[in-house]
Parts: C-alpha cells; structure tokens; sequence
C-alpha cells in the first residue's frame, strides 16, 4: 500500500464522515472541511504509522495531503 493512500485511510478513519479517497491532493487541509484539531489528529496518527516525527512548530508546512506524504516519504528513505 502506498503512503498516499494509507494517509487516505487515516484520515478517513480519524475524521467521521470525511472522504479522503476524494481528497484533492493539493488544496490546503483548512479549505477541505477539516478543522485544525482534525489535521492535529491525522498528523499524530501519521507519526504514529509511519514511525516519524513531525518538528514542533512545523506543523503547518503539511498543510496539503501532497506535503504531507512527501514529508513520510522523505523520512522513510532516509
């Protein structure tokens, strides 16, 4: 399974009722219908996952699913 589409599965999982199969790969999370607790959670299930650590402070720099699964991809090869 790739890392895009688990991070799909994630966020489906965390967030009630929100389809990430639909999500557009590059529109900001905020502009999606997720709050910011929502995009807390996804991130915490994702370092969790994934075995990464996302900077204090550099939460915001993910704020599309395209950065985020470039981020985890990076982290994994590395």
């Amino acid at each position: 399974m790739s890392v895009e589409t688990r991070i799909r599965e994630i966020i489906s999982d965390v967030v009630e009722g929100f389809d990430g199969a639909a999500l557009n790969a590059d529109a900001e999370l905020l502009d999606t219908g997720l709050d910011s607790l929502d995009i807390a959670s996804v991130l915490l299930e994702v370092q969790e996952e994934f075995g990464v650590i996302v900077p204090d402070g550099e939460e915001d720099k993910y704020d599309t699913l395209a950065k985020l699964v470039a981020f985890v991809s990076e982290k994994q090869s590395s």
